[in-house]
């Protein structure tokens, strides 16, 4: 509740998004591999220049129980992960590094700012990693995974002017 203290209340200047992406999987050879082009900078949700963003929740589930899930994970390095970043400025990211998503879950919060100076921005979500069949995953193919967001968008130009330049706000 703090965090949403500190930002608008204001209806005309906060907008709330919850952007939804789901990623498949196919079967092959005991595993599932989700380094598939069809996984690979899907546009999560447009964004706007004159916006500040505020990502204040992740969820994360797959098709599998959570079980099976935590036990179908091979090494470290093949951790199914995803990614945030902008679509004009593929270097720029907004987690520094992927957030692996080795366990379920729920309304996970988060406190993350970004935003973009330019028009017409897009952000894009990958989602890559490698996951054993297990027992529990007979049957499916391909193996399903989504990923949900609380995003705050804010437009109020006082508070975004007291953002970039942070004497005075309180964060």
């Amino acid at each position: 509740m703090a965090i949403i203290a500190q930002i608008p209340i204001n209806n005309n200047s906060t907008r709330v998004r919850y952007p939804v992406f789901r990623f498949s999987a196919p079967l092959g050879a005991g595993i599932y591999d989700f380094n598939i082009a069809g996984n690979t900078d899907q546009l999560l949700m447009p964004l706007q220049s004159n916006s500040v963003y505020l990502i204040e929740r992740i969820n994360f589930f797959a098709q599998a129980g959570e079980a099976d899930w935590l036990e179908s994970m091979r090494t470290p390095a093949d951790f199914p992960a995803f990614t945030l970043r902008y679509q004009n400025e593929s270097a720029n990211s907004i987690f520094p590094e992927p957030v692996q998503c080795v366990n379920f879950v729920d309304n996970l919060e988060q406190l993350v700012f970004f935003r973009t100076t330019r028009d017409r921005e897009n952000l894009l979500i990958s989602f890559t990693g490698i996951v054993n069949q297990v027992a529990g995953m007979v049957g499916l193919n391909p193996l399903l995974t989504e990923v949900n967001f609380t995003i705050y968008q804010i437009t109020d130009e006082t508070w975004i002017k007291k953002f970039i330049n942070p004497e005075g706000l309180g964060l």
